[in-house]
């Protein structure tokens, strides 16, 4: 399969899927009786297990392909393993497995790296080791150890019951290098879902420039152990979960897609930020110029004038060109993704949308441009 069409299989296949998850979540949080919440539940749990496979498969394909690549971008390191934690936790619910994720004070640094990576790496750690059975009690930790003042390692273990997986008193990549790659299961026609999960585990941990260790022995449980080298900023604004303090935010939103328009306006709504929708570039140019907003969202793969385009165009309007600016994506090509950065986009989130990841980075956006505003420069080179 060629670069181009695994892309696009990607975004045809995550919208619709993020739709159905995204209206699921929110119909909970909607009181109902037993039964249809029984439903509801099930409904989830299927589209999520359906997610993850197709999900897993496109991005294992993409990898081989060498069609992935780092998406720089500064954002506060919590708010990327909370989103993959949060995931890892709908996972380990479906599966009747307890999950107890432990998580040190220093996660909140502000780091740079790709949090949309970062996210999905987390969430596969804690996976594998759920996956690995089903019933039982997985438990994650994390932790962060500074190793100068603008560096730092993460260490990441998942495993199930049992003893904590072993971690050397120095974490060189050297010595947590993996005895074998669970890829080798894959190219030999075996198919489980943790062995692809596993994979994947092994190629973004390989991309982030870190090292994995997986182990699974016999009457042994399941051990994943994960070192990431990070960049840590100068820069620690501290954000809050919902609208900021000094009045309701206004946040523009531009998506042709009309479920994840109503899906991100009943996010941000119920984070207390107020929200116009519209369904392109060009419709958001014109509500730029009629009004200030906070922050713009921008689907990055709008027919007409995509991200990249509408990115532009709003950077020459008056008063805009500190205006944060976040993507949304299903699946774009690498050179679309480089032009919008090149053209001021602030940061790009993925889909299926994490509310607690999109409230965290909007927040961010905004006290990052109210931070530069007034002189305090948060430079991200």
């Amino acid at each position: 399969m060629g670069v181009e069409f695994l892309i696009s299989l990607n975004h045809a296949i995550r919208t619709p899927m993020s739709g159905i998850l995204g209206l699921s979540e929110l119909m909970l949080e909607n009181p109902t009786d037993a039964e249809n919440r029984e439903y509801l539940l099930s409904i989830r749990c299927c589209a999520a297990a359906l997610n993850d496979l197709l999900s897993a498969t496109l991005d294992y394909a993409s990898h081989l392909a060498g069609a992935v690549r780092l998406e720089q971008q500064d954002f506060p390191l919590h708010t990327a393993l909370e989103a993959g934690l949060r995931d890892a936790a709908q996972r380990a619910d479906d599966n009747g497995t307890v999950f107890e994720p432990e998580a040190s004070s220093d996660l909140s640094v502000i780091v740079r790296s790709d949090a949309l990576r970062l996210r999905d790496l987390t969430s596969l750690i804690a996976r594998v080791a759920i996956h690995s059975s089903s019933n039982g009690r997985v438990r994650f930790q994390a932790t962060v150890a500074h190793r100068g003042p603008h560096s730092g390692e993460l260490t990441m273990r998942a495993w199930r019951e049992g003893k904590p997986p072993s971690c050397p008193e120095s974490h060189s990549a050297q010595s947590l290098e993996p005895a074998s790659h669970p890829s080798a299961e894959l190219q030999e026609g075996a198919f489980r879902i943790e062995t692809l999960e596993a994979a994947l585990v092994h190629h973004l941990v390989e991309l982030l420039r870190g090292s994995a260790r997986i182990t699974s022995e016999p009457h042994a449980p399941v051990a994943v152990q994960v070192v990431l080298p990070l960049a840590l900023r100068d820069a620690a604004l501290q954000v809050e979960e919902s609208g900021l303090s000094n009045g309701r935010r206004s946040i523009l939103i531009a998506d042709d897609n009309l479920i994840s328009l109503r899906i991100l306006s009943s996010i941000l709504g119920r984070a207390g930020f107020d929200s116009v929708a519209v369904s392109n570039g060009p419709a958001a140019i014109e509500a730029l110029a009629r009004r200030d907003f906070d922050l713009v969202l921008l689907d990055l793969a709008m027919p007409g004038m995509d991200g990249d385009v509408t990115t532009a165009r709003i950077r020459n309007l008056p008063n805009c060109g500190r205006l944060p600016v976040v993507g949304i994506t299903a699946g774009v090509t690498e050179e679309l993704r480089e032009s919008c950065r090149r053209n001021g986009m602030d940061a790009i989130l993925g889909k299926p949308i994490d509310a607690g990841a999109l409230v965290a980075s909007v927040n961010f956006q905004i006290h990052r441009a109210a931070a530069n505003k007034r002189g305090n420069q948060f430079n991200p080179e």
